[in-house]
């Protein structure tokens, strides 16, 4: 899940007059070091128990930010030992990984578009590339002749495989143009199982994190539901849960809310990691708009929205990919005849009758003949 290092920083939202309440806000307290809020300094959230600490005092550099899939704070990683917690990263850009400078500002630190590209934009893929033609140059390239060693290049399909050096092969079978055109045929299939194999575990994989955001979308609304029935904020800490804990524990989490009273939701307990916990520990019962987690019924609508949107894309592209290559191999095994393609030809109307009847007329004989009577 995207994490919410890119949200606003911990400012009340709500307009309200500067009273006793604004003041104590002011004088809330964040972070390990326990200071106010300071607009200057760069904070991220945690994605577990929802605190706000600074990226200096967590040792994570600020050019970090945009790259933490999931951020998890020192407090929730030393009291739950048993749950192996840690904070994940995305894909950094390649060409940012490849600067000069690597952890400078000047380097790009944008996340990587995934199984798309390796680059953040096609702007970067662009000035990589002329970053390798420059050094090419220095190395003694000629840049005006890059162009005649490049312009018939075609795109790269190619795979490795291990070769059986004990496979003898029989040249004597075939003539030697029959046997290269085999030998080829045998290579293209080769290639595309192996794209095809790739694919369909990409795609596998994919569907499974499908399954985990249509898990988190139905979370979030059965947690909406319930604070509005019970009036308090509702907040439900399983929205943060990884795929270890959505494995173990999804479906008796959604269980925690169907067909269940308030009462009867507050009793019943749940065993993560041989540690008993009481379901009612996972909700927020704080007031309806509360403080610590304002608005967050909509960033977590918007967050499935987003991630069930971008993976549904990259399954439909999966899927389009997929039913690409298995035409391909089909038609290297079986080519399409050429004989077969031909459309048949029509009935010839000077022919013998068929059966039995004479020959019928054609429509312009039948005006010609209305025509004379």
């Amino acid at each position: 899940s995207r994490s919410r290092s890119a949200s606003v920083m911990p400012v009340d939202t709500k307009e309200e007059p500067e009273d006793e309440d604004s003041e104590r806000e002011d004088d809330k307290l964040y972070c390990v070091c326990k200071t106010r809020y300071d607009e200057d300094r760069v904070m991220i959230a945690c994605d577990r128990c929802d605190e706000w600490y600074h990226t200096q005092c967590v040792n994570m550099p600020d050019l970090e930010v945009d790259l933490v899939d999931q951020f998890i704070c020192p407090v929730c990683i030393q009291s739950n030992p048993h749950l192996q917690l840690q904070t994940t990263y995305k894909r950094r850009c390649f060409f940012g990984l490849k600067h000069t400078d690597p952890s400078s500002s000047n380097a790009c630190h944008k996340p990587s578009r995934g199984a798309f590209s390796k680059y953040c934009s096609d702007e970067c893929g662009i000035k990589y590339m002329q970053m390798r033609i420059s050094q090419w140059e220095r190395s003694g390239g000629k840049r005006d002749k890059l162009w005649e060693s490049v312009k018939n290049a075609e795109k790269r399909e190619g795979v490795v495989i291990c070769a059986d050096v004990t496979m003898e092969i029989d040249r004597k079978l075939l003539p030697a143009h029959e046997s290269a055109q085999k030998r080829k045929v045998d290579r293209e299939i080769a290639c595309l199982n192996t794209r095809l194999e790739n694919v369909v575990r990409e795609r596998e994989m994919m569907k499974r994190e499908m399954d985990m955001v249509l898990w988190r979308e139905k979370l979030v609304k059965l947690a909406s539901e319930r604070a509005e029935r019970v009036d308090e904020c509702g907040w439900d800490q399983r929205l943060c849960f990884g795929e270890e804990e959505w494995d173990d524990f999804g479906a008796e989490v959604l269980e925690s809310y169907e067909g269940k009273a308030k009462e009867e939701a507050s009793d019943d307990v749940m065993q993560v990691d041989d540690v008993t916990t009481s379901h009612g520990e996972w909700w927020c019962t704080g007031k309806k708009k509360c403080e610590r987690h304002a608005g967050w019924q909509k960033l977590r609508v918007a967050e499935v929205a987003f991630d069930k949107e971008t993976k549904e894309t990259i399954l439909s592209t999966l899927t389009t990919r997929e039913r690409e290559i298995r035409k391909g191999i089909e038609d290297i095994i079986y080519p399409p005849s050429t004989n077969t393609s031909q459309t048949p030809s029509k009935p010839s109307l000077t022919g013998p009758p068929l059966n039995g009847t004479s020959k019928p007329r054609i429509n312009g004989e039948a005006v010609e003949k209305g025509k004379k009577k």
